[in-house]
């Protein structure tokens, strides 16, 4: 491709053919002259094909008019030229070279160039790279939600910037040229506390070489305080010097869950710690009263030693200050669990005129003292309603005794029901003293008895306010007409249901007149309930009653004979009544014994909890002794009827 350089050649010619710079000498009509060894080498052609070429036809048809143009101006002015253009050739493609070019006028007043080429194929590529990857910067710089910067430590505390991105005007309310003739323009927009926290956490990251986070608060362009988390990480520059690049992003909303969650965990925890207090606090208050009551009913009841007048009217006031103060117990314990959000419910669908039936069964009695006539719907209601049986129950059963407690002798309490609009409405209708439109409006206020504490009628003044809170949490509603000395209505609209299956839980009338030979096995580590137990069970002579006074002496005793039935307290010393229960659960020969939940808690998820369970009966404290003796003649009976509480 070149030809060899040969000795007799002057030491001029010599230095051009051999220069290591590639060489082109072009005359006045931009023809090559003369090309050294190396020019034809870059160029990829031999010297030959070179020669007699006008240069500008070697380059890119795209830098063509512009070589034309920079050569007439340097013949024009004599001024030497650069340009970059780029050669096609036929070894090594197209390639860039860097063209500087100084003219010459001969004596014959022609002109030449002397021309030097550089391949800067490789700094043209890496110039593309860096433009692209500054353009890619570029628009992270701008459009990324946060900040990006350089910094740069220096002998004074707050150092300097070398870089900030357009994210500095949202997040710190200054624009880039502000924050980079000085830092403080950042600092003095973050929280002095925070500020202080931020230099100690960067300059021991600057120490030790190592990734820097902190988070701070900023007060930003529209004046908010944001929560900002700065992460950098050390990096050198192009002396070597030691820079940290950072980012700065807003974490307000990341702060507000982390805050969400810390008190949704609070919250949980006091909820959990409030249900966990309210069930001691029911089992607590109901087991001393589970003596009362009972044994005031069991001395009531003796037919054996009958009381005198006055001794009957003395226990009977014991009976009735003990049911007293067991309403105002469950009340209140109620209406916190529910203000607590702690009330479970378990919504299905029921048969209305089996939970009517069984609360007017509940209800009889006081009816009956009361001289007030409770009238049902004479005709099958056929209707079912979306509700949790326990606290339909309660509802219609406080409702109901308003009802009969502030009705006038001879007086009349009346249900009604009906479906409308895909809603069961259940009136409860009273004879009784009405109440004023005053009255109405405080009606749902806590302990707010309207002045009927000074009529002597016992109640505590949150019975309607549980009513109300228990009919809503059914999604139902609730609804009160009333005049003075005509009466109330109170009517409860429920979600319809489709139909029902039939109750599983036998209506409380129904009362077994005879018992059968039975063992029971008693679990319970309270003497005192113990002797009550006893005492009640032997109104039934055929049964014979084995004690456990705790739970392994129960398990004992079950795995060595299993009972007819095994009545459990819920609360014993050593274990809990599920405990036992896994137990008895786990092995096949105590798998079917029949099982009855006996607690002084009567918090409706253990209920609940015990149903799911496959306990026949949940019985609270404390006891009536007559349902206790229905709901084990039943079961005994081989009825094998479930009862809810």
């Amino acid at each position: 491709m070149t030809e060899p350089v040969t000795a007799s050649a002057s030491p001029y010619q010599m230095a051009f053919d051999l220069s290591p710079a590639a060489q082109v000498i072009m005359n006045h009509w931009g023809c090559i002259d003369d090309v050294n060894q190396l020019a034809c080498t870059l160029l990829g052609y031999d010297k030959a094909t070179l020669l007699g070429q006008r240069l500008a036809n070697l380059v890119h048809p795209d830098e063509q008019a512009g070589l034309f143009r920079t050569i007439e101006d340097s013949a024009r002015t004599l001024a030497p030229f650069e340009m970059d253009c780029r050669v096609q050739s036929p070894l090594h493609g197209l390639r860039w070279f860097a063209v500087q070019a100084r003219a010459h006028q001969l004596d014959d007043g022609r002109l030449s160039w002397f021309c030097v080429f550089n391949d800067i194929t490789d700094r043209k590529r890496h110039a593309a790279w860096l433009n692209e990857r500054n353009a890619l910067l570029t628009a992270l710089s701008h459009n990324l939600p946060g900040m990006i910067y350089v910094f740069r430590a220096g002998p004074d505390l707050g150092g300097r910037l070398d870089f900030v991105s357009e994210g500095v005007r949202e997040m710190f309310g200054v624009t880039p040229e502000q924050a980079l003739a000085s830092p403080w323009a950042l600092y003095d927009r973050v929280m002095p506390e925070d500020l202080t926290r931020f230099f100690q956490q960067r300059d021991e990251a600057i120490s030790d070489s190592v990734r820097l986070h902190s988070e701070f608060r900023v007060l930003n362009a529209q004046g908010e305080w944001r929560w900002c988390a700065a992460d950098s990480i050390s990096g050198l520059d192009a002396e070597g010097l030691e820079v940290r690049c950072g980012y700065i992003a807003d974490i307000t909303e990341h702060k507000l869950y982390q805050e969400a969650c810390v008190a949704a965990q609070t919250a949980q925890r006091a909820s959990q710690a409030k249900s966990e207090f309210l069930s001691r606090m029911s089992h607590e208050l109901r087991t001393p009263l589970n003596a009362v009551i009972g044994f005031a009913q069991l001395l009531r009841m003796d037919a054996a030693r009958p009381l005198h007048d006055d001794q009957l009217h003395r226990v009977r006031l014991i009976e009735r200050s003990g049911a007293h103060l067991l309403a105002v117990i469950g009340d209140v314990l109620d209406l916190s669990r529910i203000e607590a959000g702690a009330l479970p419910m378990s919504i299905e669908p029921l048969q209305l005129e089996t939970v009517l039936q069984d609360a007017a069964n509940m209800v009889a009695e006081a009816a009956s003292q009361a001289r007030v006539t409770l009238a049902l719907p004479d005709a099958p209601l056929e209707l079912s309603v979306q509700a949790d049986r326990v606290r339909l129950r309660q509802v219609l059963v406080n409702l109901l005794s308003n009802a009969i407690k502030y009705n006038h002798p001879d007086g009349e309490v009346s249900v009604r029901a009906w479906q409308e609009n895909g809603m069961v409405h259940c009136a409860v209708v009273d004879t009784g003293l009405g109440m004023t439109p005053e009255q109405l409006e405080h009606l749902f206020e806590p302990f707010n008895r309207l002045g009927a504490e000074r009529t002597g009628i016992e109640g505590t003044g949150i019975g309607l306010v549980i009513v109300k809170r228990l009919v809503e949490l059914m999604k139902g509603e609730l609804a009160v007409q009333s005049e003075r000395g005509l009466g109330s209505v109170f009517t409860v609209r429920l979600p319809a249901a489709d139909d029902a299956e039939p109750s599983a839980f036998a209506s409380l009338d129904n009362v077994p007149t005879t018992s059968c030979e039975a063992t029971i096995v008693y679990a319970e580590d309270n003497e005192v309930n113990v002797q009550l137990v006893r005492q009640i069970l032997a109104l039934r002579p055929g049964w014979h009653l084995k004690v456990a006074r705790n739970g392994h002496e129960a398990l004992a005793l079950v795995k060595a004979e299993p009972p007819d039935l095994l009545l459990l307290d819920m609360h014993l010393g050593d274990m809990t009544g599920f405990e036992v229960d896994d137990v008895l659960q786990a092995h096949p020969r105590t798998r079917d014994v029949t099982r009855v939940a006996l607690s002084a808690d009567a918090m409706p998820d253990r209920v609940h909890a015990a149903r799911a369970r496959g306990f026949s009966a949940y019985l609270t404290k404390p006891l009536d002794v007559v349902v206790l003796l229905r709901c084990l003649d039943e079961l005994l009976g081989g009825a094998g009827v479930q009862h809810g509480n």
